[in-house]
């Protein structure tokens, strides 16, 4: 009984890092970011390794490529601050 809980409570662990996983793959690229993956990836291999019964969740198993984080160009000039109200 004690086996079982333990597994289901990994197993909510490795989802639980699964959707860390995919949040910050979202994050523009920076040091900071790297190291978080790197965090989650030890997690997840830790935890992957305890749980025989893993199955990867459905946005791993698909894909095929690396996701790529697109980054929206910054404003080519600055915003004018309007300081008396419109009539």
């Amino acid at each position: 009984m004690m086996l079982n809980h333990t597994n289901d409570t990994i197993r909510q662990w490795i989802k639980l890092e699964h959707s860390r996983l995919h949040r910050v793959e979202e994050w523009p690229q920076s040091a900071h970011k790297d190291a978080v993956l790197a965090s989650i990836h030890a997690t997840l291999t830790r935890l992957e390794r305890a749980n025989a019964e893993f199955t990867p969740c459905t946005v791993c198993a698909s894909r095929r490529a690396k996701s790529n984080v697109v980054e929206f160009p910054s404003r080519s000039r600055a915003l004018t601050l309007v300081t008396t109200p419109a009539a």
